[in-house]
């Protein structure tokens, strides 16, 4: 341990400084530094033995030996190595050595009674890693299918036995790989056939495909170059090695495909794709072991929509997946894929990507059971058209007889709508928000069994750059929903003052850091100030990241403040308000109105206005006070519509698992009784009797500031109708 302290420590003095013993400069990737290292250490090992011993401190007495071998701990190699993955145990099981990754020196510590070999197989995945930048960095090979790619039907290896751009053994640089060798240079030489017919890995002690131990004995592969036994076959006995074929066993079992099933499909995870790479060439690759279950699903970059060089596959057999196993390391565009069973999340699923610039409506099954089955020939309203996903999902459930009526403030969604209105008699499109449906239905005499509500932003709109709602895009810094209505963002943040910025920012956005919310505002004020304001997505972003500082989520800095502006410009919590209260005025007696949340403040708002609306239940502990000890006040509750609220649903396993943007929604359903007694007025006759102060009022919905024709005329033609009803009335009356 001393010898490794002076060693670190002399890395770290940075001194150019040389052993007397040394007579050329010491280069860490050079493969006849360890060997002639450990002919060094055999040599005195030797000696030690004839001469009987005595002294203290060689590897004979305890003391392991330690070496140091320089990574890169980014691109290729940090991914490979840099982190201390699944190679860093494979290697310390074959070797018997203990391996410790420091990102910030760039160095691999090896430690161990014979450290040649592990030293060596680190050496060979950091140069397997510069040589896949290089690669990377190249220019894209021509497109090819087949053999062009690595593929050889009539190799039963891991990968091909010459794999283009692989050099044969004499010429690895490195020196031939040892037996059971981790690392790409491995040609798969040493492998091993099982009764079953599998071909294994040399280092694996079992078969990946029955789990049936190796015949021979032998774990982890045959004799290691420099003297030394594999794991677990005349090694003496330590600590680090006690013990390893169990753990290989266990690890085996562990890694063995215990997910999946018929009715889903078996899942395999593929890394190092080329960022070239579409879904027809994977599936092309893939088919050849068996039936693929639906698409192949590329993880792609939401910015260029490139492959981010990994995505999924599905079978719908396991013995395809398990013939996709046994294939890992295969070469595909030039580079060696690494295949496994994809694994679940913390939330027991595995991210997807949404496909880019397109919709998926999240939990549309959900939504129709709940709120058109009920009624298929009943009239609906889809208060968020977005881009229809939600809205032909409800026709395709309606009979013959039922409407849809939508509504949507964004010109391009209802232009496509426009379209869906030509197709289908029973649908009908508004441009308004859907806080003024009372306002543009009562007039037309409809009334609703359902009304549905998808809150917040749609992925086209959020995948667009020219419309400004992601900091990592560039484009014009405009945030709403319809750009004829308002102002942009760019221009709201010039004339807002500082203190009713702070607002915005940390009562829709920065919730939990009213600091970052006061110094993002700081910042932008400066910046108004000495007229030097960002206009543009990826500035603007910048300024408040610089501002914000550190942030310890995993999300872009600025992500909480776009979300902010874009909630104050498009008053989408008062509208979302305005909305559940024009519906409930629309519905009938048993009428559903389902809500699609993304967030907790929407939840939030949510819960607030079925509290103020909610229908007293019989177990109510104030209603039974009420009853036991004032009956007459029970008797002088006043009857009004109210609401129940049903229990919220969340996104099945499976649709996270094809749309990963649905992991946050969640469906509340709230359904309409005429004839109800609401808990909030049992409160305010019950709260004087045992001298409490009152409970507050009912809050009305914000007005409507948004300026529609359709809204506009149905606000009219309702107050020409009211108006006449009055004077019908009065007239009554006299």
């Amino acid at each position: 341990d001393r010898m490794g302290e002076k060693r670190r420590a002399d890395d770290d003095s940075g001194s150019d400084k040389k052993p007397k013993s040394s007579k050329k400069e010491k280069n860490d990737l050079d493969p006849d530094d360890a060997t002639a290292k450990a002919e060094r250490k055999a040599a005195k090992k030797a000696k030690r033995d004839e001469s009987g011993g005595g002294g203290g401190g060689g590897e004979d007495d305890g003391e392991d030996a330690i070496e140091t071998v320089e990574v890169e701990c980014k691109g290729q190699t940090g991914r490979i190595i840099g982190k201390g993955g699944s190679k860093i145990r494979e290697i310390e099981d074959l070797t018997g050595c203990i391996l410790s990754i420091d990102q910030a020196k760039g160095i691999c510590t090896v430690r161990g009674p014979t450290v040649a070999p592990a030293v060596q197989e680190v050496k060979n995945i950091v140069q397997e890693g510069r040589e896949r930048d290089e690669l990377a960095h190249a220019p894209a090979p021509p497109r090819a299918r087949s053999k062009s790619q690595g593929w050889d039907d009539a190799a039963h290896d891991r990968r091909s036995s010459e794999p283009a751009g692989v050099s044969t053994p004499d010429e690895l640089p490195f020196g031939k790989p040892p037996a059971g060798s981790a690392s790409r240079n491995d040609t798969g030489q040493n492998d091993w056939q099982c009764p079953c017919g599998s071909t294994n890995f040399a280092r694996r002690s079992s078969c990946f495909r029955c789990r049936a131990p190796r015949a021979d004995g032998v774990a982890g592969g045959t004799q290691m170059p420099g003297g030394n036994a594999p794991v677990g076959v005349g090694r003496p006995t330590n600590e680090r090695t006690t013990g390893t074929n169990e753990r290989t066993e266990a690890g085996s079992a562990a890694r063995a495909p215990a997910q999946g099933s018929d009715a889903d499909g078996y899942e395999v995870f593929v890394k190092y794709l080329p960022h070239t790479s579409e879904e027809h060439e994977v599936a092309d690759v893939f088919s050849r072991f068996g039936e693929i279950l639906g698409r192949v699903r590329l993880i792609r970059n939401p910015a260029t929509g490139r492959c981010k060089g990994a995505g999924f596959v599905t079978f719908a057999h396991e013995h395809a997946r398990q013939a996709a196993l046994a294939k890992d390391g295969m070469k595909f565009g030039g580079r060696h894929l690494s295949i496994t069973v994809a694994k679940t999340g913390t939330f027991g699923v595995r991210a997807t990507e949404q496909a880019f610039g397109t919709h998926t409506p999240a939990m549309l099954r959900e939504t129709i059971d709940a709120l058109v089955k009920p009624d298929p020939n009943g009239t609906y309203v889809d208060g968020t058209f977005g881009r229809g996903g939600h809205t032909r999902g409800i026709l395709a459930a309606l009979g013959p007889n039922g409407r849809l009526h939508a509504f949507d403030m964004d010109p391009q969604a209802i232009k496509e709508a426009k379209k869906l209105e030509a197709e289908d008699s029973r649908f009908t499109i508004h441009h308004a928000p859907f806080g003024c449906m009372d306002t543009v239905l009562k007039p037309l005499g409809v009334t609703c069994s359902g009304v549905f509500l998808d809150l917040g932003i749609s992925s086209p709109q959020f995948d667009d750059e020219s419309r400004g709602f992601r900091p990592e895009q560039d484009g014009p810094l405009d945030l709403r929903f319809d750009v004829t209505q308002g102002v942009p963002a760019s221009e709201f943040l010039e004339r807002v003052d500082r203190d009713e910025l702070v607002r915005i920012l940390h009562e829709y956005g920065e919730t939990a850091d009213p600091v970052a919310a006061r110094r993002i505002a700081d910042a932008v004020c400066l910046a108004v100030a000495e007229k030097r304001l960002p206009s543009t997505t990826k500035a603007f972003a910048a300024l408040v990241a610089a501002a914000k500082g550190k942030e310890y989520q995993a999300m872009h800095p600025a992500k909480l403040t776009f979300q902010a502006l874009r909630i104050h410009l498009n008053q989408e919590f008062d509208e979302m308000r305005r909305g559940m209260r024009a519906a409930a005025e629309v519905m009938i007696d048993g009428g559903r109105l389902g809500v699609l949340t993304w967030k907790h403040s929407e939840c939030a708002i949510l819960v607030d206005f079925h509290r103020h609306f909610e229908v007293v239940q019989p177990t109510q502990p104030l209603l039974k006070w009420m009853r036991s000890n004032h009956p007459e006040k029970e008797n002088a509750l006043p009857t009004a519509w109210g609401l129940t609220m049903d229990d919220a649903q969340r996104p099945s396993e499976r649709e996270m698992r094809d749309n990963s943007r649905s992991r946050s929604a969640i469906l509340h359903v709230l359904r309409k009784v005429d004839a109800g007694r609401r808990l909030a007025d049992v409160e305010r006759l019950a709260y004087p009797l045992l001298g409490w102060a009152p409970p507050p009022d009912t809050p009305k919905p914000p007005p409507v500031t948004f300026k529609y024709e359709a809204a506009i005329a149905g606000r009219d033609e309702h107050r020409k109708e009211k108006k006449e009803k009055k004077e019908k009335k009065e007239k009554k009356e006299k």
